[in-house]
């Protein structure tokens, strides 16, 4: 009987040390970041309202930038890039139905 409670002890521990670890994680990352997902949304929203369709951290020229997509209720779609480190606005960007992001219209 005393062996179930150790043992029983001993997994919730575990159990708990990894809740720990995770939650240690989390806060790892927003700590190299400086500002979460949720943060660069809301503020990405605040500069373009619209509905938040996809969101990435990327490195663009050794800066650590948050690209959030946003589209309003007309259909218009904007990138807007947010400065993972301080929540600045860095480029706000329409993007248009035919640009396809080629170099070569001069054909």
């Amino acid at each position: 009987m005393e062996k179930k409670t150790i043992a029983g002890g001993a997994i919730a521990g575990l159990v708990l040390t990894g809740a720990m670890i995770g939650a240690v994680s989390a806060q790892t990352a927003a700590t190299e970041t400086g500002l979460t997902l949720e943060q660069a949304i809301e503020i990405a929203l605040l500069e373009v309202p619209g509905e938040a369709l996809e969101a990435e951290l990327e490195k663009e020229g050794g800066v650590t930038v948050y690209e959030i997509e946003i589209v309003q209720a007309d259909g218009q779609a904007f990138e807007v890039d947010i400065a993972a480190d301080t929540g600045a606005v860095i480029e706000v960007e329409a993007e248009d139905e035919d640009d396809d992001d080629d170099e070569d219209d001069d054909d």
